[in-house]
Parts: structure tokens; sequence; C-alpha cells
């Protein structure tokens, strides 16, 4: 599912201001930093994918993941955020399923998710696909 252009972070200077306001929150694969936004804005998602993870076709892939995770999970967040994902460079030989509960858990940190009763502990570190 395509995430819309309305739901996506596009200019430099939303995502300096993420970084620079906001509060981020760190784990093995991704850092989420979000930062809400008292005029009820839109949600809006930006995602960050460095050479560090690797060739072109590896960032890509984890985009494509991360995109699908949020289309999957953003229906549960309220609006009037922004909320920007960086992959670290552990992403890149992480599964999708890997990905979707560390980024639930780290939502659920932020206080964009809705806390189960405590908070899980982090995922597990093993996470690679068997290649």
């Amino acid at each position: 599912m395509r995430l819309s252009r309305p739901k996506r972070l596009t200019r430099s200077a939303d995502f300096r201001r993420v970084r620079d306001k906001g509060r981020s929150q760190s784990g093995k694969f991704l850092v989420l930093g979000v930062l809400a936004e008292p005029s009820g804005s839109a949600l809006q998602f930006g995602f960050i994918t460095t050479k560090r993870l690797g060739p072109a076709v590896v960032r890509n892939l984890v985009r494509r993941r991360l995109r699908s995770i949020v289309s999957e999970i953003g229906s549960e967040i309220s609006p009037g955020h922004l909320v920007v994902t960086v992959a670290r460079p552990a992403a890149a030989s992480a599964s999708r399923e890997t990905l979707l509960k560390e980024w639930r858990w780290l939502a659920r940190r932020a206080g964009l998710l809705p806390a189960s009763g405590s908070l899980p502990p982090p995922p597990p570190c093993a996470g690679s696909p068997a290649s």
C-alpha cells in the first residue's frame, strides 16, 4: 500500500524540526523521532535510509518495509504528529516482522500507541532472515 503525499514528510526543514524539537526513541534496528504538532495538523511520516545500510537495492527494500509498517499501523495513531523513522545499519539484515515489532515497541515508548499493560521488553536481537 502506498503512503499518500499528505501523509509524507518531504521537506528537509520538517525533518530538521523533528530532530531539533522532538523526542526520539532508539532501538537496535530503528530510531523513531516524534514531534507533536499542537495545531492538530495531519499525521505525517518520514524515512531516513542512509548509505550505511548498503547499496540502493538494500536501502529501497528497507524503505518499502518501513512504509508498509506505517501503512499497517498508521491508523492507530492520532493525528497531529510528525514521525521520522531512521533505519540503522542492522535494519538491512532484519526481517519485516522484526522491524514491525521494534517499530511498535518504539511507538509505544514514544506515546504514539496505547500501552497494553506494561511495556514489553525490546524485540530479540535475532531477526535476520536465514540466507
